[in-house]
């Protein structure tokens, strides 16, 4: 493939992120195969295991919400429960997963398909979601245009398209009803859930998000609000979109410790961040740092990194120290499981040239290099292909 003709492409699958990751051409060149294969997403301090999930879709008709509780009451949001559970869950039997995958304190807690293969040049992504439910301990259809899981996996905040909506839903995950409606001023199309699940930051926009094209254009984010209940989603805090940014959708996400919030770059470093008022502020010890989705170590101390080339292959270094841990055979670290295993796509080592790559699926794996697979092959170059979106169990 020409080198004119991979940018474009790579540029193209950019528009389509929450995230673009480095802005340099080089990486654009070498990592196009991979970017291309890659389409996990992760939400603000997921690297911390305890971030709430959060990703984007726009899903087809036909699809029951099902019931709504009470308007806008008083109700305080309460510290996630989270799971004492860190077994190992598989589901190898289908291309798509239906019961729960999980290793660590790490879950998938949702997963959503795409309208159109990677490439596409213009138009809306849509995407359908499967949001998992905790009585049944399966992965169901839901309606939802948009949709964040919070740390714990018993409740998700939601939002009905088209996006911006005004309005957010706060959805028990058992019985799938909106327990709860946040009204907002100003329209929203992204949500994160903190750390500790006590508070959602709602990103306003002044149109949809998830619009496609070709060429770099100014975000329609407007800014954002900090939502501690149902009562009263806070005050508005202006915070318009990173002018280098090619992405129409820039969340903002939380920090590890919840502390402060960060907005997403097209480069280095990889985080604006701010306080809860809207201040810039210095980034937390490395955590503008990389391109990998999973980050941070729970730890803090372990960072994995895309390379050598050709691959697959990730190089977890020690932040601390600078020394090279491991240089683990997969195509992209998602998200950690504990401090020692890491949630990772895979392809056949054997068959990962050329488009052996785009058959690719979830995989644990160790420090040490032991690799257990989570799921079946799936075809990541392909229209419907499943993507998932993990979180706290």
């Amino acid at each position: 493939m020409k080198p004119d003709t991979i940018v474009t492409s790579t540029l193209d699958e950019w528009a389509e992120e929450a995230r673009v990751p480095a802005g340099l051409a080089d990486r654009a060149l070498r990592g196009r195969a991979r970017r291309r294969s890659l389409k996990f997403a992760l939400a603000g301090g997921t690297a911390a295991l305890l971030a709430g999930a959060t990703a984007v879709a726009l899903v087809s008709g036909g699809v029951s919400r099902g019931p709504v509780g009470p308007e806008t009451q008083e109700f305080a949001f309460e510290p996630a429960s989270l799971s004492s559970d860190t077994s190992l869950r598989t589901d190898l039997g289908s291309a798509f997963p239906r019961h729960l995958v999980a290793a660590g304190h790490t879950a998938v807690a949702a997963y959503y398909t795409h309208n159109s293969p990677m490439g596409a040049g213009h138009g809306t992504l849509r995407r359908t979601w499967h949001l998992y439910n905790p009585s049944t301990g399966m992965y169901e259809r839901t309606g939802w245009t948009y949709l964040s899981v919070a740390p714990g996996m018993q409740r998700a905040a939601v939002l009905e398209g088209p996006l911006p909506a005004s309005r957010v839903g706060v959805l028990d995950m058992r019985t799938r009803k909106v327990t709860r409606w946040i009204k907002v001023g100003k329209p929203v199309g992204g949500l994160a859930w903190s750390p500790d699940g006590r508070r959602l930051l709602l990103t306003s926009y002044s149109a949809n998000p998830d619009r496609i094209g070709w060429n770099p254009r100014t975000s329609p984010r407007t800014g954002y609000y900090i939502a501690d209940s149902a009562s009263d989603p806070g005050p508005f805090h202006p915070l318009p979109g990173i002018a280098d940014n090619p992405n129409n959708r820039q969340d903002l996400g939380w920090s590890r410790d919840g502390k402060l919030i960060w907005a997403p770059t097209a480069g280095e470093p990889t985080r604006v961040f701010y306080d809860l008022d809207g201040r810039k502020r210095p980034a937390p010890a490395h955590e503008a740092e990389g391109y990998e989705a999973a980050g941070l170590s729970p730890n803090g101390t372990l960072m994995p990194a895309f390379g050598p080339v050709p691959g697959p292959a990730v190089t977890v270094t020690n932040v601390n120290s600078g020394e090279k841990v491991t240089v683990l055979p997969i195509q992209q670290a998602l998200a950690w499981a504990d401090d020692s295993r890491l949630f990772a796509l895979g392809c056949d080592v054997a068959e990962c040239k050329g488009k052996g790559e785009f058959r690719n699926r979830l995989l644990l794996v160790t420090l040490k290099g032991k690799i257990t697979p989570l799921t079946g092959y799936r075809r990541s170059d392909k229209a419907g292909a499943w993507t998932p979106v993990f979180t706290h169990r």
